[in-house]
């Protein structure tokens, strides 16, 4: 099922992990879209420029309809993905089948998106 919010976002920055957390990218880089075995962050638009619109959900419902910036798979041993935020509060999550998790991101904007979808499976 597809969700969206929209948040103004600390740092400008996202994680999609398993709810019971994952390895976040170290050390960051000015790459916009990182990842490890078990994360994924994607920059988006700072808090302090306004809100960001995420949205979450299986890839065929939440596709924009262009190639996705990222599509990689990460570890999901809880079988619940969320998106959160470097405080580490959970903004949306979604149950998914598997232990590992097909996870595509799309951005509206090569730097700072304020609209970023992450599709799952």
């Amino acid at each position: 099922m597809k969700q969206t919010t929209s948040h103004a976002v600390q740092n400008g920055l996202i994680f999609v992990e398993d709810v019971k957390g994952g390895r976040s990218p170290d050390p960051f880089t000015d790459e916009k879209i990182q990842f490890t075995s078990s994360c994924v962050s994607v920059a988006c638009l700072h808090e302090v420029d306004g809100e960001a619109e995420l949205t979450l959900g299986p890839a065929e419902d939440v596709s924009p309809g262009w190639d996705a910036e990222f599509d990689g798979v990460i570890e999901t041993p809880s079988k619940v993905v969320v998106i959160s935020t470097v405080p580490g509060d959970h903004l949306l999550k979604a149950n998914v089948p598997d232990a590992t998790t097909r996870i595509r991101v799309w951005r509206n904007h090569p730097v700072w998106a304020d609209k970023v979808v992450i599709g799952w499976g």
